[in-house]
């Protein structure tokens, strides 16, 4: 399984739309990895419960799950990516 590489660009596909994140934040909880990405702050999309996007970089298949706004700002994203996707 590929992760994302902390402080490096990430593409995120989101409903076809292909967006450019940063990874700030990437820890182990247990079932799978938790990943925090900034979006640019001109980015207009909120997330709902549930949301997959997909993650070209680490691979054709890989998808990831919205899991939070960890901070007060809608900028910043947590994801989770499954370890047996």
């Amino acid at each position: 399984m590929n992760l994302p590489s902390v402080n490096q660009p990430l593409h995120v596909m989101i409903k076809g739309k292909t967006h450019r994140v940063t990874c700030t934040d990437l820890f182990d909880g247990g079932y799978g990895f938790y990943f925090d990405a900034i979006f640019p702050k001109s980015t207009r999309y909120k997330f709902s419960a549930g949301e997959q996007c997909k993650l070209p970089d680490l691979g054709d298949q890989c998808l990831a799950d919205f899991v939070s706004y960890p901070k007060q700002d809608t900028w910043t994203v947590r994801f989770f990516l499954p370890k047996w996707s």
